[in-house]
């Protein structure tokens, strides 16, 4: 019997899983499976299966422990070159992480911003989160429902960008671009 893609992807995020059930303490552990599963829920599977789990697994907790201070109504975003020495996994390229509230044309914008800056798009990972935040900003949990809000995590994989000089540019622009899109979206 072949598996399907869907199973493939199934396989890869339970490997991912075992990586989360191995690597973080009993309290962290129940809301980290519940943000990997969503993290990576609609993702290619091809797309997981071209990284080993351990990167996967970098990548969803560097992306979740960037989340946790934001301020209300305000993107962050970092780019940076994810190395096993400074981040505990690694990518053959640039990565992006955004976390912002909800809200049309985030994916599109930030695809206009790498392109003009001549970059190609190796992966775009993008699920709508509800979080629990404190009133400073402090990411409390995940959440269901009516008291939930919604922000979107954006994790984009782009050519490897080497000078810093550039990695700020990238940074900047994409936070400006995400600022425009704020007040376009509040103006409509």
């Amino acid at each position: 019997m072949k598996t399907t893609a869907e199973d493939g992807r199934a396989q890869q995020i339970d490997i991912v899983l075992g990586l989360v059930r191995a690597r973080t303490t009993a309290a962290q552990r129940e809301v980290l499976e519940r943000f990997v599963v969503r993290y990576f829920g609609q993702v290619d599977p091809e797309d997981l299966a071209e990284r080993a789990p351990a990167d996967l697994y970098g990548a969803a907790l560097s992306h979740w422990n960037f989340a946790r201070k934001r301020e209300p109504g305000q993107a962050r975003v970092r780019v940076f070159n994810p190395s096993i020495e400074e981040h505990g996994w690694q990518s053959t390229h640039t990565v992006l992480e955004i976390v912002n509230d909800d809200m049309p044309f985030l994916v599109d914008s930030v695809t206009m911003e790498v392109n003009r800056h001549g970059l190609t798009l190796h992966l775009i990972i993008h699920p709508l989160v509800g979080v629990a935040r404190a009133a400073d900003g402090t990411l409390q949990g995940l959440a269901e429902g009516d008291g939930a809000g919604r922000e979107s995590f954006i994790h984009v994989e782009v050519d490897r960008v080497p000078e810093p000089a550039r990695l700020e540019a990238l940074a900047a622009d994409v936070a400006r671009v995400l600022g425009d899109v704020r007040l376009a979206v509040a103006d409509w």
